[in-house]
């Protein structure tokens, strides 16, 4: 039977392609286009699936078996309805025609996403304890395989009343890690999306499918992100997509990621598949599927609420389409992608006020910052497309062309060698994490910081790309679309290089540029490469670029050689479910001196777990209940008197080192022992 429920429970991952034809049909796609582009089919399917899965998940209905199931029938209708086994010669002949027209490409294209699977999927992080935000994910996604509840319910805990749960709530005793006491339903912290998906995959392969969901989505955004590189990048040039490829998969900082529980690489998938919708709408001038382009861009911000920036950005690319007064079809179905975008982001800030409101209401000054910014930008564009005064003429846009070059190069200049030496440098300023506030935040070496993951060679040749690409845009050498995406990329990476908004330490400081700008770095080298190569011979072009791919992503693993094989916290979900699996369910259950373990237990595992308020802890007296037998969960110690059981856990964690100049090197271990304890009252 357990085997009939995990086959159902599969039934999700084969429905998003029909799911996304349906949608692309809706966008004016005909039926028999759609298997020349399953990315886009993927994307589509991905991102409704992904808002269906949320509003099951809060309305306490996420049930993995009866969605699957559904999800089966979805996929049997639909082949039945496009006979699908009638168009297998014209799939494989495309596949062949593929190949053709990549040729040496697509293998060596295959064999670093086969490479870097291997290393995110093999080695994973059992990310559990809510120190950071992938534990919270963890947890959430645990809570959502068991009760199918984006909330945990105190009163069904049996824990509602809970005097140290009101102090809690009081604010007179501290918060548990990634959760917040919103009334007898308390919220985690961030959004359900990518828990909801980890807790699918978790259902037909157990827990551990939770630890592998990013390297199922790390494969697949590089192949995003290489498809959409070679939409950007000069026909001539296109072989140089295969060692921005291997960057991109084998650096570090998307190799942690990708075996981490966080949900930058969800956010990052919907960027690049919606980007590339954007690119082929302007290419087909689809004003619907611009619009749907926009809606996938937009839904990341569902997945992560600092992708506000995502509008933003689109507004000001449009703002550059109509200011230098591009085609107008094009520019028409530019400005479609980013109302969708500004509608799908705005309803995922109504997602937040309703679900998620204090995490929103913590993140106010950015949020309405953004707000403001894109407002404005999208008026601007909005007048410059009416006013034909407002536009910038094309001679001169043409004198401005190497200006412009000279100005985006001084400014690279200005950020990777004089920024990090001017002081006072500025600190860490934040309402949701305020024990670190009053620290230096590091933004000053940001590109300094992007150079140690990326290769100083990268890095450089991102600058080179950057102002080659400010050249072409003003000279109109740029299609539409390709102009469109520069821009849009230029201006989140800018701000996350201005200010990262995150902890300092790496490598959990390189989050905040997995979506953004580490692809825009990796794009414009290889852009700079396509221009300054143009004179290489067109026949031994591959071979070379499969060359530099080999060195770079030779150079890229022997970087990080000592966490290249590092399962960190192997074993934890483990060693905390054995402990779980010794406490009751039907009384509180006390942990002393730990809120990482006590919402690990609480959301985790649904032990009614509860952290007495710490000046509490030195007497069990002060928490325990008058009458019947007092559970408590406690560091090693001195035996405590009248413990009728007393059983000891260890939990013994495997981590890497953090430093605040990356990269940092090296592991520790991290070993523990936790007693539990009942006393017999």
């Amino acid at each position: 039977m357990d085997y009939l429920k995990a086959l159902a429970a599969l039934g999700i991952w084969p429905a998003i392609y029909p799911l996304g034809a349906f949608v692309l049909a809706c966008g004016g796609e005909p039926a028999h286009r759609l298997r020349l582009h399953p990315l886009l089919a993927l994307g589509a399917g991905s991102a409704v699936a992904t808002l269906l899965l949320m509003a099951l998940a809060w309305v306490g209905a996420l049930r993995p078996v009866w969605i699957g199931a559904a999800a089966w029938l979805l996929l049997a209708l639909w082949c039945w309805r496009e006979r699908v086994w009638t168009r297998r010669r014209d799939a494989v002949a495309a596949l062949r025609a593929l190949l053709r027209r990549q040729g040496f490409a697509a293998f060596a294209a295959a064999a670093i996403i086969a490479v870097a699977g291997f290393f995110y999927a093999m080695y994973p992080k059992e990310s559990l304890l809510g120190e950071r935000d992938e534990g919270t994910y963890a947890q959430h996604a645990l809570h959502l395989l068991r009760g199918g509840d984006s909330r945990i319910g105190l009163r069904a805990l049996g824990i509602a009343e809970e005097p140290s749960l009101r102090a809690i709530a009081a604010g007179k005793a501290p918060e548990l890690p990634g959760i917040y006491p919103t009334g007898e339903r308390w919220t985690f912290q961030f959004s359900a999306a990518t828990p909801a998906w980890m807790a699918m995959l978790a259902a037909p392969l157990g827990p551990q499918g939770i630890f592998r969901f990013n390297a199922l989505l790390g494969a697949l955004n590089c192949i995003a992100f290489y498809a959409l590189l070679r939409r950007l990048l000069p026909a001539r040039g296109r072989p140089w997509a295969v060692p921005a490829l291997a960057v991109f998969a084998l650096q570090p900082a998307q190799v942690w990621v990708s075996r981490n529980t966080l949900s930058e690489p969800l956010c990052a998938w919907f960027l690049a598949v919606g980007l590339f919708a954007a690119s082929v709408a302007v290419g087909r001038r689809s004003r619907r599927l611009g619009l749907i382009a926009g809606g996938l861009i937009g839904v990341g911000c569902f997945v992560r609420i600092d992708a506000i920036v995502f509008a933003l950005a689109a507004a000001g690319a449009a703002l550059a389409a109509a200011a230098l007064g591009r085609n107008a079809r094009a520019t028409a179905v530019l400005g479609e992608t980013a109302i969708g975008c500004f509608a799908v982001s705005a309803l995922a800030m109504g997602y937040y006020l309703a679900c998620v409101q204090p995490y929103l209401l913590g993140l106010t000054d950015v949020v309405v910052a953004a707000a403001v910014a894109t407002a404005a930008c999208a008026f601007l564009a909005h007048a410059a497309a009416t006013a034909p005064s407002l536009r910038l003429r094309a001679a001169m846009a043409n004198r401005l062309a190497w200006p412009a070059a000279v100005a985006v190069a001084a400014l690279f200049v200005y950020a990777l060698w004089i920024r990090p030496q001017v002081q006072p440098y500025a600190l860490i300023e934040s309402k949701l994490v305020p024990q670190l506030n009053g620290q230096r935040d590091y933004r000053e070496t940001s590109l300094l910081s992007v150079a140690a993951y990326l290769s100083w060679p990268i890095v450089l040749a991102a600058g080179v790309g950057a102002a080659l690409a400010a050249q072409a845009l003003f000279a109109r050498h740029l299609s539409p679309s390709r102009a469109w995406i520069w821009v849009f990329l230029l201006i989140p990476t800018v701000v996350y290089l201005w200010r990262p908004m995150v902890s300092p330490d790496h490598i959990w400081a390189s989050r905040r540029w997995l979506p953004v700008a580490f692809p825009a770095g990796i794009a414009l080298a290889a852009y700079a490469a396509a221009r300054l190569g143009r004179g290489l011979s067109r026949d031994n072009l591959p071979a070379q670029a499969a060359v530099v791919a080999l060195a770079l992503g030779a150079n890229l693993l022997w970087q990080q050689r000592d966490t290249l094989r590092l399962r960190e916290d192997a074993g934890l979900v483990a060693q905390v479910g054995a402990m779980a699996a010794q406490l009751p369910r039907d009384r509180p259950v006390y942990v002393v001196g730990s809120g990482p373990l006590t919402s690990a237990l609480l959301a985790g595992f649904g032990v009614p777990a509860v952290q007495p308020p710490p000046p509490d802890w030195v007497d069990a007296g002060r928490f325990c209940p008058a009458r019947g037998d007092c559970w408590i969960v406690l560091p090693k110690g001195d035996p405590i008197p009248g413990a009728a059981l007393e059983t000891h856990f260890p939990l013994h964690r495997l981590r890497r080192v953090t430093a605040y100049q990356p990269l940092a090197h090296g592991t520790y271990e991290d070993a523990g022992e936790w007693r539990v304890v009942r006393l017999a009252r």
